[in-house]
């Protein structure tokens, strides 16, 4: 069920093997062991729609599921979190699309498998009816150039994520997409990467950018940065924390929250998320945290 109160996220969904505790990274020849393996439904806008519903707004999720036998933990996530899918199967043969995530030392690496194209849309097709559009990763905006265009047309705002891809932080067609959505939200690396290619991120409401334990910077129109510094947290896992950061965002933007509120918020879901292992799991009832965006300690 979607209606106008929808956000609709769209983008890739993985399957994450999430290893942490680890003693070392990987070597060739070697073998490292880890104290904990967490298999979870993954992908930035799954993991968005997750945080969205537990803070008490209607998310669905737009996408390709996992083959067999990684799509069953997705959809039992999905069931768990309350995200409407509007996911259709993998392309027969598809190779599993999964994320090996290795959480070591307050951070974590990632291999992954991509197959196929992020969404199955037919060209000129309407979208499912929502209110937001939330693309989960750059490379989902390129790969389907018309998606941006086809939310506008049904009157949707539009928010884009970035997600580490290099050939998609160098992609020249970057500049036009991001100059086309109302928010885009890299982190700091994402957002230097793309001014060192020489692309300029200037989308039409505000530039978001996650910088971790350093909080998080609002660039809006011609006016100074907004600050707002990150919440306190134990660091158990980093897998989904920017996805976490976009939920918070975006529940309090759409509801027409000022922006050093809506950084508040997005901080304090970064920071629940950092504490929990995998991108999302059984989340809680975060409803009173969407409920109270009271501004954080020192904000700016």
């Amino acid at each position: 069920m979607t209606g106008k109160d929808t956000i609709l996220c769209a983008g890739r969904i993985y399957c994450d093997l999430v290893f942490s505790g680890l003693k070392g990274g990987p070597e060739p020849g070697r073998e490292v062991f880890a104290d904990r393996l967490a298999l979870c439904a993954g992908g930035g806008a799954y993991i968005t729609a997750a945080y969205l519903s537990a803070l008490g707004r209607d998310a669905a999720l737009l996408g390709v599921l996992p083959v067999p036998p990684f799509a069953a933990a997705v959809t039992t996530e999905m069931a768990q979190n309350r995200v409407t899918s509007l996911c259709t199967e993998p392309e027969p043969g598809a190779d599993p699309q999964v994320t090996v995530a290795l959480a070591q030392g307050g951070d974590r690496t990632f291999v992954t498998r991509r197959s196929g194209a992020a969404l199955d849309l037919q060209k000129g097709a309407a979208l499912p009816d929502a209110g937001h559009l939330h693309i989960g990763e750059l490379t989902t905006a390129l790969e389907h150039p018309d998606l941006i265009g086809a939310a506008r047309a049904q009157g949707m705002t539009v928010s884009l994520d970035c997600s580490w891809d290099a050939e998609a932080l160098a992609d020249r067609r970057a500049q036009a997409c991001i100059a086309s959505v109302d928010l885009f939200l890299p982190n700091a690396a994402e957002a230097e990467a793309l001014k060192q290619n020489g692309i300029i991120a200037a989308p039409r409401v505000a530039t978001i950018v996650k910088r971790g334990d350093q909080g998080a910077v609002a660039i809006a129109g011609g006016g100074a940065p907004l600050s707002v510094p990150a919440c306190s947290a134990t660091v158990l896992d980093t897998t989904g924390a920017g996805d976490a950061f976009n939920a918070g965002f975006l529940s309090a933007w759409l509801a027409g929250h000022r922006l050093a509120d809506c950084l508040t918020r997005a901080n304090r879901c970064g920071a629940l998320a950092v504490a929990r292992l995998g991108g999302a799991g059984a989340l809680p009832d975060l409803t009173d945290l969407a409920a109270d965006p009271a501004p954080a300690k020192g904000a700016e």
